[in-house]
C-alpha cells in the first residue's frame, strides 16, 4: 500500500500496490481534510430508559486530522499484512470487519505485540471510530464498538516505560541477526537497513528496470548488475530511490535521495533475484513468497516483521547459551529501526574520525552531519536537526564502549 499527495484534491490519497485507487479511505481523507470534520457517536437516554444514539458532527483541527490519517495508514498497512494468513480478512473487505477483529488490532497487536501505551493506543482507537463513523454515516457499515480491554489496561499503562535497550547494534551482533535469517530474502531485508539505512518500507522502492523521474533516467537493479559484472574493480553501485517510496511528512512528499549498495551486497541481490525470487511480472525486487500472494510486492512492514521473528529466535538462543556471550547481546526492546540507525551511527562515526573531529563537537551544521542526514533521508535544515546530531553523538560514544570493550577479548 502506497500513500500520495494528490495535488489536484490537495488531500493524502490511498493507493493499492497495483496502483488502483483505495476508493473508501481515498473518499474518507479527502472529506477530513476538506472540512476537518468527524462524526462522533451520541448516546441519549429517553424518559422511558431507551437508548437512541446518533452521528454527531465535530469540528477538529488540522494537527488531529494529520493524526487521524497516519493511524488509518498504520492500520490499513496491518489489514495487507494480516490478510497473508488470513484469507477472509482483506484491503477490499475492511469496511466491514467485525468489531472482534477490530479490537484485536486494537489490543493483541497494539497493546500486547507492539508495546504500545495508553495514550498512543486511545489515538489509534480515536482514529478508526472516526474512519468508521465516516463509513457508517455513509451506509457503508454499521457503527464499531471499538475499546482497549479490561484484560490489557493494566499492560497498557505499563507499556509507558521507556525502552532500556541502546539505539546501536555492534556489526558482529547484526551479523549474527542476518545468520539467523531464513531466507535470502528476509537476509537482504535486514541488510538494506543495516548497511544501506532503508526503512522497512523504503524496500518497496527497489526497482528492477531503468525509470524516469523528471526526465532523467535512473538505473534499476539490472543495469547495476550489468555495471558490477563490466567493472570488476568497482566496489560501490549508486540507486536512486524515489520520494514516493520514502517516508513524507505531515504534510508533504517525501524526500527522494541516493542510496549506495556495496558490490558484496550487490551480489548477493543477484543471487536472490537468480535463485530465490518468484518468477513475475512485477517491476519491485522484493516479492512475496507465500501460497496466497505468491509473486506480489512485499508489504511496506515485511522488514520489520522479519526482524521481530529474527530476534524472537536469536534471543532463544542466547537464552541457552547457544550464541557467543562475550559481545553485545540483543535484548527484547531492540526494534527493526535500531539496524537503520546502527547504519547512521557507523556513517557518523568513520566521517568524523577522517576529518579529525572530535564525536562530541559535531554540530547540525557540519559536513560530517549533513552528509549522513543526505544518506538518511533526514531534513538536515529541520528543527529537529540538532536533537538528530545529539542522538548520533549519544550512539556513538556507545560504539565506542563496545570497541574498547571488545579488545579485551
Amino acid at each position: 500500500m502506497l500513500e500520495i499527495d494528490s495535488k489536484k484534491y490537495k488531500t493524502p490519497l490511498f493507493i493499492c500496490d497495483d496502483l488502483t485507487l483505495m476508493l473508501l479511505p481515498s473518499c474518507f481523507s479527502h472529506s477530513l481534510t476538506k472540512n476537518q470534520t468527524i462524526y462522533v457517536l451520541e448516546r441519549k437516554v429517553g424518559k422511558k430508559g431507551f437508548v437512541t444514539q446518533k452521528l454527531k458532527e465535530n469540528q477538529i483541527k488540522r494537527k488531529q486530522v494529520e493524526l487521524i490519517l497516519e493511524k488509518l495508514r498504520n492500520f490499513l498497512q496491518w489489514i495487507e499484512e494480516y490478510a497473508l494468513s488470513n484469507s477472509e480478512v482483506s484491503i477490499a473487505t475492511h469496511h466491514n470487519l467485525s468489531n472482534k477483529i477490530l479490537n484485536y488490532y486494537i489490543n493483541d497487536i497494539l497493546i500486547d505485540k507492539l508495546k504500545k501505551s495508553e495514550g498512543v493506543v486511545k489515538k489509534h482507537v480515536s482514529a478508526l471510530k472516526a474512519y468508521y463513523n465516516y463509513l457508517a454515516n455513509a451506509g457503508f457499515t454499521n457503527i464499531k464498538n471499538l475499546m482497549i480491554e479490561p484484560r490489557l489496561q493494566e499492560q497498557a499503562r505499563d507499556n509507558k516505560k521507556p525502552r532500556t535497550a541502546v539505539k546501536y547494534l555492534t556489526p558482529e551482533l547484526r551479523s549474527i541477526i542476518y545468520q539467523n535469517t531464513s531466507s535470502i530474502r528476509d537476509e537482504l531485508l535486514l541488510k538494506t537497513s543495516g548497511e544501506v539505512g532503508l526503512r522497512s518500507k523504503e524496500n518497496v522502492g527497489i526497482l528492477l528496470n531503468d525509470f524516469e523521474v523528471g526526465n532523467k533516467k535512473h538505473k534499476g537493479l539490472l543495469s547495476l548488475f550489468k555495471e558490477m559484472k563490466d567493472n570488476p574493480t568497482k566496489d560501490e553501485f549508486k540507486f536512486y530511490l524515489q520520494g514516493k517510496y520514502t517516508k513524507a511528512p505531515r504534510n508533504g512528499f517525501g524526500q527522494p535521495r541516493n542510496i549506495f549498495f556495496t558490490r558484496e551486497l550487490l551480489l548477493r541481490m543477484k543471487e536472490y533475484y537468480d535463485n530465490e525470487r518468484p518468477e513475475s511480472d512485477s517491476d519491485h525486487f522484493f516479492l512475496n513468497d507465500d501460497t496466497v500472494y505468491f509473486g506480489t510486492p512485499i508489504s511496506v512492514k515485511r522488514a520489520s516483521l522479519v526482524f521481530t521473528k529474527v530476534c524472537e529466535s536469536v534471543l532463544e538462543k542466547q537464552k541457552n547459551g547457544m550464541l557467543p556471550l562475550d559481545g553485545q547481546l540483543l535484548e527484547k526492546d531492540h526494534t527493526h529501526h535500531v539496524l537503520r540507525h546502527s547504519f547512521g551511527t557507523d556513517k557518523f562515526y568513520y566521517l568524523a574520525e577522517s576529518r579529525q573531529i572530535a564525536i562530541d563537537n559535531v554540530t547540525a551544521t557540519s559536513i560530517v552531519y549533513l552528509t549522513v542526514a543526505r544518506l538518511m533521508g533526514h531534513n538536515a535544515e529541520g528543527e529537529y536537526a540538532s536533537k538528530t546530531t545529539k542522538k548520533y553523538i549519544r550512539s556513538c560514544n556507545i560504539k565506542k564502549d563496545f570497541e574498547e570493550k571488545q579488545q579485551w577479548f
